[in-house]
């Protein structure tokens, strides 16, 4: 064979050769073409429903006459004693305004002669310290994230003395800075006490409780004893009720009670998720930064209209919840937890195993409906045996910690494992399949 024969031959070779590769890229290529995978990991879902929800609780109007300026004593969601004294009233803002600042003047006071102390920095540390102050700004930052802000002016005085305790630590300043510093304050004191008007009056709380200086106008519109046996009409009516402004010379209210009620109404396909339910948890937005904790206390029926009145007791109380009126809540029924998967890649197959017994014979045995997903393992695909609790809005949650029961019900060799890669979309599937 001459050369000219042996190129040509070649040539052809390498063209086959080419040829087979394209097609068999294009054949894989056409073969994956849509197959799309998510990785798989571990979370929570709640079962949950909406619904209006009007909150009753046991209040008390704080009602002062008064002729002047209101200037507080108690922050929203502060306990306060019967008689306690909720509100100083002064002749002018200028009065109040100094007395203020005295209150504060007097608290930084307290906190640098407390620096002042020597067995002060000898029981301390500058990693004890810097705890504090990374604390102290996490607590700041979560009370301006959630609209905390009656505590905002506390935390910032934590995160101050915090700050000012590190400062004498490392020696940056000293006991003396703080005695200049304190003598100034205490001058100020001096001149603004000396200047501003005293209170002329004071408001105090008619009952124990936790005082709120907002009002709306409804915190008598049903009595706490009555709230259990409330109806879906009556509940409707408390919920088209619209908030107003409280009586003349009202400056708040005292709750009374750490519990209190939460109404709402609910149709039949709804109450199906609430059947032999005791206790859920409860989203409120602008309200809470966690879920609430609360108990199904009654559910009263109509059985014309088919809706059903729920009454939840929660016994969870800060300011922002104490200004809950009608809200849009979310009630969790149920949290599951385990591995995330998306519904779309559950499959249904008809699972063939087979086994040979001691004589060589082969046995097959088919289980049907066989729930599963197609995993990615490494060039291919692979069916495993999945066991969920539940799927709730399109996810369904998977165990990973099987009872002997589902272990001996396995047919297939793996179950979901945490962050697999789950196919959640593509068509011609099998177990084996390669994939590119």
């Amino acid at each position: 064979m001459n050369a000219k024969k042996i190129r040509t031959a070649a040539a052809v070779v390498i063209a086959l050769m080419i040829l087979v590769y394209v097609g068999v890229s294009a054949f894989f290529a056409f073969s994956n073409m849509g197959i799309e995978t998510e990785t798989v990991s571990y979370g929570q879902v709640s079962d949950s429903l909406q619904a209006q929800g009007f909150a009753i609780r046991n209040e008390t109007l704080v009602v002062g006459e008064y002729d002047g300026v209101i200037s507080y004593r108690m922050a929203d969601g502060t306990r306060v004693a019967k008689g306690g004294v909720i509100a100083d009233v002064y002749q002018s803002e200028d009065d109040a305004a100094a007395w203020s600042r005295i209150e504060r003047i007097d608290r930084e006071v307290a906190n640098l002669q407390a620096l002042s102390q020597p067995a002060d920095f000898y029981s301390s540390n500058t990693s004890a310290i810097g705890s504090q102050i990374y604390t102290s700004l996490n607590s700041l930052s979560a009370a301006l994230r959630g609209g905390e802000f009656s505590q905002i002016s506390q935390l910032k005085e934590d995160l101050q003395n915090a700050l000012n305790r590190r400062q004498i630590l490392i020696s940056e300043e000293t006991a003396e800075d703080f005695a200049l510093h304190i003598s100034e304050l205490e001058g100020e004191r001096a001149q603004l006490a000396a200047s501003a008007g005293g209170a002329v009056a004071s408001i105090t709380a008619p009952v124990a409780g936790y005082f709120i200086s907002g009002t709306d106008g409804l915190e008598s519109v049903m009595a706490m004893d009555e709230v259990e046996d409330i109806t879906p009409t009556q509940a409707k009516e408390l919920l088209a009720q619209e908030p107003g402004e409280g009586p003349a010379h009202a400056v708040g209210k005292v709750c009374s009670d750490f519990n209190w009620y939460l109404v709402f109404v609910l149709g039949e396909n709804d109450m199906v998720k609430l059947e032999d339910v005791e206790e859920v948890t409860l989203d409120i937005p602008f309200a809470s930064s966690g879920p609430v904790p609360a108990t199904v206390v009654a559910k009263n029926r109509d059985t014309q209209t088919g809706e059903t009145a729920v009454v939840l007791e929660c016994s969870t109380m800060d300011s922002d919840l104490a200004l809950v009126r009608n809200e849009l809540i979310q009630i969790n029924v149920r949290t599951y937890s385990g591995i995330l998967v998306d519904e779309k890649a559950l499959r249904f197959l008809d699972w063939e195993t087979t086994s040979t017994d001691e004589n060589g014979n082969v046995t097959t045995q088919v289980t049907e409906n066989v729930k599963g997903v197609y995993v990615k393992r490494g060039d291919r695909l692979e069916f495993v045996q999945v066991f969920t609790n539940t799927s709730v809005n399109g996810v369904a949650v998977c165990r990973t910690e099987l009872t002997e029961e589902e272990r001996n019900s396995m047919v297939t060799e793996n179950t979901i494992q945490l962050y697999d890669e789950v196919v959640v979309g593509g068509t011609n599937l099998y177990d084996g399949k390669i994939i590119q």
